[in-house]
C-alpha cells in the first residue's frame, strides 16, 4: 500500500497561503496607519486670518501683521 502524501502536502500549502495573508495585512495596515499618522500631523494651520480694520470697521482677510485695510493703509 502506496501513503497517500497529497491530503499533507494540501494541508501544509493552505498554511503557508493564510500566513502569507496574514503578514501581508499586517504589512498593508502598518503601511496604511502610519501614511494616516503623517497626514494628521502634517495639517498646516492657515496663515491667512481674518481682521477688521480699527479705522472703517471693514473686516478683511490678509496673512500680513497690521489691523487696517489697504485702503486705510494708504
Amino acid at each position: 500500500m502506496a501513503r497517500d502524501f497529497s491530503e499533507d502536502l494540501e494541508k501544509k500549502y493552505a498554511a503557508e497561503a493564510l500566513e502569507r495573508n496574514a503578514k501581508s495585512r499586517i504589512q498593508s495596515n502598518n503601511y496604511n496607519c502610519s501614511i494616516k499618522a503623517a497626514k494628521f500631523k502634517l495639517k498646516k494651520k492657515t496663515t491667512i486670518k481674518e481682521v477688521r480694520c480699527k479705522k472703517c470697521g471693514r473686516i478683511f482677510k490678509t496673512n500680513r501683521k497690521t489691523q487696517l485695510c489697504y485702503d486705510c493703509e494708504r
